[in-house]
Parts: structure tokens; sequence; C-alpha cells
């Protein structure tokens, strides 16, 4: 049961920004300014932990997995679909359950090596073993076979059709991982430590508070490296930042105002990551549709999320987040919209004159959760439904939501690639690991598995928004918010781009030493 602690803002962004944006990428004339070779990006980061891709959960992880390794495919910002990585191209069978991926030529791990298929094979089978541990182990479920082809050529096949299987690999995740580096006895340094990695840059040296990277052999990087800077939280990255200690930070919550108004909002993005209320669908007090739209419509969620998080979220209506190319903005109607007179209503015509059933809210002991729970209780008791707050340990929490004792019941989310596909099947295809909320409607997991079956990206879209729809239309969740990602970026830095996975190309970043 992964990603039911609580967010935190700041986290990976959704949608790439080809730079910082406005003249900074311009001289004093408007011309476009010549990029430099040379330099060394300095990042803050909080405690990595490890840099084994496979294990990469943390935004900082995820970013330092992305210099240091490749994956077969990358984000495409201008197309939301895979791009090219370490593999050229890729083909499908036209029922979508064989993908054969060619590797380009001259792909090379940091120690010269070529990267082969047998080495995306090993990495892929890595990860899919039920002890890996790996954040990604669960998306490949469905790979029932992984083969070496040739030796630029590996093939997967999946047990049902998937049609954004290039958009999965992308995630830095699955960056690829040289064998005999990973399993090398000691006196060799562990891996999670001092990896060889397949990516535009190597690892080279680390001190107590710095990873020191450089450009790779054969890297098209334009920075000759990267050192990054380790803190002991955002807010000591941020205060590094302004100081100069780094060019690149994460904004606290508190300082994101004053952040915005000092050096710009360019870098501030919408986070693949939302904060919802769940049903337990399995409980009678549930079981009338009508009374979780009054519970719905009885919270002033706007509200809620103005007074617990000012500007540093977005309200959410749904399930597919803000910047997905399968996006809507109000797919619940309005059985979202808060109307109290609405809510009375509804619990009238449920209940008639007996009272409505004490709601129990449940949420992980947090001083933000605490805060949107009393806040939630504020507003329920105000339409006359009883709420007795729940609160549990974080350390007790995952087990609690798979109880079977939970009523509403505090989730979160974070997709790990950007698509739809990674937010409405996993929350709500019938026998979802993560499907926590019980829920189950037949219709709705047929128009799920058509959407993963269906080639053309606009039909797809078009399927995962009817599917939303027709989740929101029975109740199962009440939205909240969706995080937003705040980075700042120092003056000298150009062509820094966020990315869905938390992190940038570092390959087009440039510093512009003039002066």
């Amino acid at each position: 049961m992964r990603r039911l602690a609580a967010i935190a803002v700041g986290a990976l962004v959704l949608a790439a920004c080809p730079g910082n944006g406005g003249d900074r990428d311009r001289d004093d004339e408007g011309r476009p300014l010549v990029p430099q070779r040379g330099g060394v990006l300095r990042v803050a980061v909080t405690p990595l932990g490890t840099l084994d891709p496979a294990q990469a959960r943390t935004v900082d992880q995820l970013l330092v997995a992305d210099q240091l390794f490749d994956s077969l495919t990358t984000f495409d910002p201008g197309s939301s679909e895979a791009g090219p990585s370490l593999a050229a191209r890729w083909q499908t069978s036209p029922d979508l359950k064989q993908w054969d991926f060619f590797l380009r030529a001259g792909a090379m791990f940091a120690n010269g090596r070529a990267v082969t298929a047998a080495d995306v094979k090993y990495s892929l089978e890595r990860i899919a073993k039920p002890a890996s541990g790996s954040p990604g182990a669960d998306l490949l479920l469905s790979v029932s076979e992984v083969v070496e082809v040739a030796p630029d050529h590996v093939r997967i096949v999946l047990d049902q059709p998937w049609s954004v299987l290039p958009l999965v690999l992308s995630s830095p995740v699955f960056g690829v991982v040289p064998r005999e580096s990973v399993e090398a006895a000691a006196p060799a340094p562990p891996f999670a430590e001092q990896p060889v990695g397949s990516g535009p840059f190597a690892f080279k040296e680390r001190t107590d508070d710095t990873v020191v990277l450089a450009a790779a052999p054969g890297s098209r990087a334009l920075l000759a490296g990267m050192e990054l800077v380790t803190v002991a939280d955002v807010a000591a990255g941020y205060r590094a930042f302004v100081d100069g200690r780094v060019d690149v930070a994460q904004v606290p919550p508190e300082e994101v105002d004053t952040a915005g108004r000092r050096y710009g909002r360019e870098a501030f993005r919408p986070y693949l990551a939302e904060l919802f209320y769940g049903f337990n669908l399995k409980n009678p007090k549930f079981a009338d549709v009508r009374f979780r739209e009054a519970i719905v419509r009885g919270i002033d969620r706007r509200a809620v999320v103005r007074a617990i998080y000012g500007n540093t979220v977005r309200p959410l209506d749904g399930v597919v987040v803000a910047g997905l190319s399968a996006h809507q903005d109000t797919p619940c109607g309005e059985r979202c919209a808060h109307d109290a007179a609405r809510a009375k209503a509804l619990v009238a015509e449920v209940f008639g004159t007996t009272p409505p059933p004490e709601v129990q809210l449940a949420y992980d002991e947090d001083e933000a959760q605490e805060a949107v729970a009393k806040a939630i209780e504020s507003s329920l008791e105000g339409v006359g439904i009883p709420v007795a707050l729940a609160p549990k340990p974080l350390k007790d929490y995952k087990d609690f939501a798979v109880s079977g004792q939970q009523e509403l019941f505090r989730l979160g989310w974070i997709a790990r690639y950007p698509s739809a596909d990674d937010f409405l099947p996993p929350l709500f295809l019938t026998g979802s690991p993560n499907n926590l909320t019980g829920f189950s409607v037949p219709a709705v997991d047929e128009q799920l598995r058509a959407a993963r079956a269906e080639p053309d990206p606009n039909r797809r879209t078009e399927l995962f928004r009817s599917a939303e729809r027709a989740v929101m239309e029975a109740v199962p969740i009440v939205p909240i918010a969706q995080f937003q990602l705040h980075v700042v970026v120092g003056e000298r830095v150009r062509g820094f781009g966020l990315t869905s996975a938390g992190t940038f190309d570092g390959t087009v970043v440039w510093l512009d030493r003039r002066g």
C-alpha cells in the first residue's frame, strides 16, 4: 500500500516548461542567447538515501535518477506522449500486447560499455520481482515476458492491451542499469551509493553534503557537471538559494508568495498529486448515493483549501489533475458544488425525520490534515451531519485504510507518469490493489479497459474523460486539492524546464557566465 502518507507541497510536476520563459533566454536586444558549454549547476536536494533508480520515490531521488540513468523512453511535453531515449524507436502488435523497442546506436553506460537489450531485460525483471520493493513493481504486473531478441532489440509481452506502455517506461524508476555493477561484491562500493549509470551525467564523487556528477562519456550535456547539495529540508534549501549557495531549490509553502514576487513564478507548476477523502462503499452508511452527494455538497471545499493551503494548491473537482490531456474542469458537475441547502434536502430525502448516522472522519496525524478534517467537520455539522474525528498515527494509517473499518478517510495519490491512465484505473478499476474505496461499476471497468486498449491518443482521452464523469456520478470520493510545485531558479541558469517526473532535462541546461 503505497502513497498513503501525507503529501508534502513540492514534488514532481506535471508538464514540462521549455525554459524559464520571458526574456531570460534573450539578450538586451531580444535575440536568443547562444548556449555556453561548461560550468556546474548547484541543486539543493533533501537527503537522498539511495541513488538506485529502481528505489526512487521522493522528488529528489527521481531528479537524481533522471540525471544518472536513461529509461527506454522519455516524456515529450509537446505531444504528451512518449519520446525516444535509450530506445530510438518502437512498434507494437495490432492488439497492443507485444511491444518491440530498438536501442539507439551509441547508447552506453558511464563505464563505456554499450547498453544492450540484455541490460533492459535485467533492469525490468529486477524491478518486477515481488521482493524488489520498487515503486515501479506494480506497473509491471501485466508484463508476462521480456525477451532479448537481438543486442539492440528488446520485446515486452503483455497479458493485456496497454496503449501507454511507452509513456509508463519513461519514468526514471525504469532507468536501465548494468547487472555487473548492481551485483558487484565487496570491496566494490554499493550500487545504491556509487552507481554506474546510463544517463547524461555520471557519478563522480560524494562528500558529506554533496553528490558530484560529471557529464557522462558521449553525453550531449552542455554543463560540465552538477553538484547536488544536501539540505535538511525544503526550507533549508530555499535559504541556501537566497544566500547564493545553490542555483535551483524548492520553495516551502510559507515562502511561496515572497519567492514569487522576488524571483518570479516561471517554475511554479501543478504537481501530479492530489488529496481527497474516500468513502468506504462497502459500509452500509454510504449505500445511498444521495447521502454521499449530501456530504460532498455540504463541504465548502474551496474555503477549506484557501484557509489551510492559501494559494499553494489548486482546488480539485475530479480525479484527473490539471495539466494532463484528459483533464476536465468539472467532471463532477453540480454534485460537487457547495450547496448547504441542497445538502440538507438530500439528507431529508434519505433519512426523513430520522437523524443521519454519525460519520467517522479518519486521517493520518499531521497538522495540515487535522486542520482540513476539522474544517470538514464544521461544514458537515452545519448541514446536520454529525462527524467523529478519528486521527491515526501515520505508521498505522496504511493498515487502517485497508482494514474495512474506515468510513470517510483521507487519501492521497501521486502518479508516476503523466497520464489519466495512472489515476483512474489504479483508483477505480475493480480489483485494483489501490482501489481502497471498493468502487466497482462494470460499465466503468469497460470504459477504462477500452481506454487502455485505444491506440489513438485523442480517442483515448475522450474515453478517460467519459470514465471520469461516470466515476464522479457515483460520488465515491470527496475531492479536495491538487498540489503544486514551487521552484526558484538562479539568474545565471538557462534552458531549465520542469518535467512530469519531478526533474528536468539536464542536457539542455546551461549557465550564462557573461560578465
